[in-house]
């Protein structure tokens, strides 16, 4: 069985690995990204999952759809501050470069 030092140098080493993965192969300036590197479908599955989970009655009325890591917020929203915190949502999930809010108030009934 390995010591506790050697699973924290283990664990070290293998976060530094994986950082030095990140960093080679993330989009930097003068690089475009390949629609390998834009998964929409993911995108658009985490968005959807982020807004559920804060707001799961009215994250059913917001429709999203990603197209080249950018994604549209589409449907009605009850209140401006669901609004406002499903662009956040959409904005802070990895790969994102652009969020299109294109809700409209819900109607009374």
């Amino acid at each position: 069985m390995r010591s506790m030092r050697e699973r924290r140098r283990f664990g070290t080493r293998a976060a530094l690995l994986l950082a030095g993965c990140v960093a080679l192969l993330a989009p930097g300036p003068g690089r475009l990204i390949a629609a390998d590197d834009c998964p929409d479908a993911a995108i658009t599955a985490d968005v959807k999952t982020r807004i559920l989970g804060r707001h799961p009655v009215a994250g059913l009325k917001i429709n999203i759809d990603t197209d080249q890591c950018v994604v549209t917020l589409k449907g009605c929203y009850e209140s401006a501050a669901v609004a406002r915190r499903a662009v956040t949502s959409a904005r802070k999930v990895a790969k994102v470069r652009g969020v299109k809010n294109e809700m409209k108030p819900c109607p009374k009934d």
